[in-house]
C-alpha cells in the first residue's frame, strides 16, 4: 500500500520536498495509517510531518479518549501533535446547521489556521492531508446523486485543493480501499480509535457506508473502484465544461456585487448543458457559495426564462429570481439597490461591449444610496472623469429641469436597482416615450450618427440592459421628470470631455 501511495503522490504532486505536511489525526483506522504511511515516506520526499488533532466535544469521555490515544501515538513516533478543542453542538446550534456540517466546518478552521501560523513562522508550502480513501469518494459520489448535486457533486472528492496562498488540502489515499487500510494496520499491528458515530445509521453518509455500498459490491466487487474511475472522468469533463462556462459567462451575464442579469438571447445560443452552467456558475456569483444549489435551483432558474415578464421565485441564500424582459435577473434581498462599490476589472460578470472587449463597471451600492437619503453627495470617479449624485425633492416645476448636457436630472421614484456606470453591452436600450416603447442602444448611436470609434468610450448609467442616460446624450423616457415627481437624483459629470459649454 505504501508504494501505491507514493505513487498516487507523485502522480498528483500532492507534496514535495521542503513541504510542511500537517495530518488531521483523529484516531481513526484511517487516519492512522495516513500518519503512518507518510511517516515511511518521509525521508523519501523530504517533508515535515505536524498531526493536528480537532477534539469536537461530542461524545464526553470518549473523545477525550481519542485525544489521549493520538497525543501518546505521536509521542512513540516523535511527531509534533497539536490538540484542538472545539464545540460542535454549540456551533451547529448558533449557525442552524446539522452536527455533520458543523463538525467538518470547525475541523477545517483548525487546519488552516495550524496552515496560516507555519506560513507566518517562515515555512514553505503547507499540505493539509487527510485521510479520505477510495470508499469515502464512492460514497460521497452516490450521497451528491442522491440530493441532486449535478455534475460537480458527482465528481466526488480532488485530490488536492488550493485552501490559499501556498496551502493545499490533500488526499494521499483516495487511491487505496479501506480494506486496504485495514490490511496495513494488521500488518504493523497498529491499533487505532473506533468512533462509535460512525455506526449510528441516522447519519446519511452512515447509511450509504453500511447499507448502500455493500450492496453495490455485491453485484459487483468492483464498483468501489468503478465508481472512483467515473468520478475521475467526470472530474476531466466539468474541467473543459468550466472553461468553456466562464467564457459564455462573459457573452451573456451583466451585473456585479450580488445583482446580475442573464440575457436570454445570447444564454439561448449554447448548448443546454452549457446553459445550466451558466446559471450554476451565476447563482454561486449570487449567493457567495455554490454550497446547498442543487441542479433543482438551477432547473427553476431555466425554466424561469419560459415564463413571462414578473414571475419570481425564491432561492436558497435569501436569493430571488426574477423573469424581466432581458431575461432573468438574480439577486439577494437587501442588494436591490446594492452593489460593489468598487470597479470591477476581472472576476464576476463585467459587461461585454460590442468589440468583444471586457468593460470595467462601477454600480452604486447600498451605502451611496444610504449616504444620498441622508442628505450627503456621493462622488465617483471614474478613468476619465468625476461623477457627482445628489438627491432633491422635487418642487413640481418642469421649468426648473436643467438642460445641460452633463448635468441631468431623473425621478429617483423609478429607479430600483443596479445602478450602474459603465460602457455598453449586448441588449441595451432606450425607453423612447411614455407608451414604453424600446429603441436598441445601436440604433440610438445610428441615428445620432455617432462614430463607431467612439461609441466603445461613451459612459452609460444603466440599470441592468435599460440605459436610463446615455451621457451626454439623451435619458431615458423612464427616467423623465413629471408633475408627480417626489425625489429627483441629480448626475452632474465633469472632467476630461465632460464639460458644459
Amino acid at each position: 500500500m505504501t508504494e501505491d501511495v507514493l505513487n498516487w503522490i507523485k502522480k498528483e504532486k500532492l507534496m514535495t520536498e521542503g513541504d510542511t505536511v500537517i495530518v488531521g489525526l483523529s484516531g481513526g483506522a484511517d487516519s492512522v495509517a495516513l500518519l503512518l504511511v507518510l511517516l515511511e515516506l518521509r525521508q523519501r520526499i523530504g517533508y515535515t510531518l505536524l498531526a493536528i488533532h480537532v477534539e469536537h466535544g461530542i461524545r464526553g469521555e470518549e473523545s477525550r479518549k481519542d485525544a489521549a490515544f493520538v497525543e501518546e501515538l505521536c509521542r512513540q513516533k516523535n511527531i509534533p501533535c497539536r490538540i484542538c478543542p472545539v464545540n460542535v453542538p454549540d456551533y451547529a446550534a448558533t449557525e442552524g446547521i446539522g452536527v455533520e456540517e458543523a463538525a467538518r466546518i470547525l475541523r477545517y478552521e483548525c487546519y488552516q489556521k495550524a496552515a496560516e501560523e507555519l506560513k507566518q513562522s517562515g515555512a514553505g508550502r503547507v499540505s493539509i492531508a487527510l485521510a479520505h480513501h477510495a470508499n469515502d469518494n464512492a460514497e460521497t459520489v452516490l450521497f451528491q446523486m442522491a440530493r441532486g448535486s449535478g455534475v460537480h457533486g458527482m465528481c466526488g472528492m480532488h485530490p488536492k485543493r488550493v485552501l490559499g496562498d501556498d496551502i493545499l488540502i490533500v488526499r494521499p489515499l483516495l487511491c487505496v480501499s479501506r480494506g486496504q487500510i485495514e490490511e496495513y494496520l494488521k500488518k504493523c499491528g497498529q491499533e487505532y480509535r473506533t468512533d462509535g458515530t460512525n455506526l449510528d445509521i441516522n447519519y446519511s453518509r452512515n447509511r450509504i457506508r453500511h447499507h448502500i455500498l455493500p450492496e453495490l459490491s455485491v453485484i459487483n466487487e468492483q464498483a468501489v473502484s468503478h465508481i472512483n474511475q467515473s468520478a475521475l472522468l467526470l472530474q476531466q469533463a466539468v474541467s473543459y465544461m468550466e472553461q468553456e462556462t466562464k467564457k459564455a459567462v462573459q457573452t451573456c451575464c451583466i451585473g456585479g456585487g450580488g445583482a446580475y442579469v442573464i440575457l436570454e438571447n445570447e444564454w439561448k445560443q449554447y448548448p443546454e448543458i452549457i446553459r445550466q452552467e451558466i446559471v450554476h456558475e451565476v447563482l454561486g456569483k449570487t449567493a457567495g457559495s455554490r454550497k446547498d444549489l442543487g441542479m433543482v435551483h438551477v432547473q427553476d432558474v431555466c425554466a424561469l426564462m419560459e415564463k413571462q415578464t414578473g414571475r419570481e421565485i425564491t432561492l436558497p441564500y435569501q436569493m430571488t429570481a426574477s423573469r424581466i424582459y432581458e431575461g432573468v435577473r438574480l439577486c439577494r434581498r437587501g442588494t436591490h439597490k446594492a452593489g460593489t462599490g468598487t470597479w470591477q476589472e476581472k472576476g464576476g460578470c463585467e459587461t461585454e461591449g460590442a468589440a468583444g472587449a471586457s468593460q470595467s463597471f462601477y454600480e452604486v451600492t447600498a451605502d451611496d444610496f444610504a449616504k444620498l437619503e441622508a442628505g450627503e453627495t456621493v462622488s465617483i470617479t471614474l478613468p476619465d472623469a468625476n461623477v457627482s449624485l445628489r438627491l432633491l425633492l422635487f418642487s413640481g416645476k418642469v421649468d426648473e429641469i436643467p438642460k445641460n448636457q452633463y448635468t441631468k436630472w431623473l425621478n429617483y421614484d423609478r429607479i430600483e436597482c443596479g445602478l450602474q456606470f459603465r460602457r455598453r453591452a449586448s441588449g441595451d436600450y432606450l425607453t423612447v416615450d411614455d407608451a414604453g416603447h424600446k429603441k436598441k442602444l445601436k440604433s440610438y448611436f445610428i441615428d445620432e450618427k455617432i462614430p463607431q470609434i467612439k461609441r466603445e468610450h461613451i459612459w452609460l448609467l444603466a440599470q441592468q440592459s435599460h440605459v436610463l442616460w446615455v451621457i451626454g446624450g439623451r435619458i431615458s423616457a423612464v427616467c423623465k421628470i413629471k408633475e408627480d415627481t417626489k425625489k429627483i437624483l441629480e448626475v452632474r459629470i465633469d472632467g476630461g470631455n465632460y464639460r458644459e459649454d
